[in-house]
């Protein structure tokens, strides 16, 4: 099973998240508390730990990956994965608005 066959909004204990991304539990606690990863503000567990969605398991590998392989700390690498995701975002937006201004061109 991929990533792509769960709901990436089903959430998850950190305990959870943290055995599913290989790191430790406190880790993924501390990087929620910091907010570099997305909460639940609603949900939380009998500790008081907050429940996290599931695509934060993909967020807290690339970070890892970016800690290990380029070592960047966790908050300059969530900062790179914001940018990337922005970027794709604003490149998405631009195709689009480049294939509505070819269709209007064409009519």
């Amino acid at each position: 099973m991929s990533m792509s066959d769960f709901d990436l909004d089903e959430l998850l204990s950190c305990a959870v998240v943290a055995e599913s991304s290989g790191t430790r539990r406190s880790l993924v606690v501390r990087l929620a508390r910091l907010g570099l990863l997305e909460t639940s503000s609603a949900q939380s567990d009998e500790s008081g730990e907050p429940f996290l969605p599931r695509r934060s398991v993909i967020r807290v590998r690339r970070m890892q990956r970016l800690h290990h392989d380029l070592e960047v700390n966790f908050t300059g690498a969530a900062v790179i994965l914001d940018l990337v995701e922005r970027i794709r975002t604003l490149d998405k937006e631009l195709n689009d608005l480049r294939g509505h201004l070819t269709s209007e061109t064409i009519d």
